[in-house]
């Protein structure tokens, strides 16, 4: 049953999402100087690295990608002028091996990090992906998570980020570590914690399911992911073209991106 559910919600998705990729937009034209172009004309090719996972990166019945990630490396690369070459890769890790190792020029959708910027170049963000705070929707609205009973449990991922950074700044919590963010929403359903913390886009596939449907978000715990573009230290032209792209495409797109892949509704 389980894995019946995540396919029809992957094939809601891909139907669902074929919108933004489809849609008729104006051409990109970013400033590009003689350089950048000339650098471009050389490199007609980019290698793009892919963690996949949805709904960043994820493959439709055809076999062909898809993903928020995907489709915004699809209306960049069309700004600069060239092709991609999709390199998946499982994680981070194997990522950036590959990274260090040559074999990729541009990754989406990384967060900046002390041990990322020996391997990277980080663009500016261009997206803000909150963690958000879900819990029963018959509760008493929004959760402050500096006032929460000692009573109360919140369930997350961990290791984790989210983890990380509740541990460090409230020291008031109960936290209780799970594996993954459905085991979290779990724990929630069936009323053996108060609370749990998942990020937007993990919120928005579980929302999908039926089984959540008594669920609901009441608060922010303040920190978000803010993704970006990184290029290889090498690659500083690339990093700088990058950039330029990245100011051509209008805010609006980010947000229809946003709104396509992650739907999710609730006062921010």
């Amino acid at each position: 049953m389980k894995s019946l559910l995540h396919s029809l919600t992957l094939l809601l998705i891909l139907s669902a999402c074929s919108a933004w990729a489809e849609s008729a937009r104006m051409p990109l034209r970013p400033a590009f100087d003689a350089e950048q172009r000339a650098w471009l004309d050389n490199h007609p090719v980019l290698r793009i690295g892919l963690i996949q996972q949805a709904p960043w990166v994820q493959r439709g019945q055809n076999r062909q990608l898809t993903g928020a990630n995907v489709e915004l490396m699809k209306r960049l690369l069309e700004g600069m002028g060239v092709v991609p070459d999709w390199r998946l890769y499982p994680n981070l890790e194997a990522l950036e091996r590959a990274a260090s190792a040559g074999e990729v020029d541009l990754a989406p959708g990384l967060q900046q990090t002390p041990a990322g910027l020996r391997i990277w170049h980080y663009s500016m963000p261009y997206l803000r992906v909150p963690h958000l705070v879900v819990g029963e929707r018959s509760g008493s609205g929004a959760v402050d998570l500096d006032q929460l009973p000692l009573e109360q449990v919140v369930a997350l991922r961990s290791p984790s980020q989210a983890a990380e950074y509740l541990e460090r700044t409230h020291t008031n919590l109960r936290l209780r570590a799970t594996s993954s963010e459905r085991s979290a929403l779990l724990l929630v359903l069936n009323q053996e914690v108060s609370y749990a913390v998942l990020d937007e886009a993990s919120l928005s596939l579980l929302l999908r399911e039926s089984r959540f449907s008594s669920l609901s978000i009441v608060g922010d715990i303040g920190l978000p992911q803010l993704l970006r573009l990184a290029t290889r230290r090498d690659q500083l032209l690339l990093s700088a073209i990058v950039d330029r792209t990245l100011q051509a495409l209008p805010a609006r797109e980010l947000e229809e991106l946003r709104e396509t892949w992650m739907p999710l509704r609730y006062p921010q």
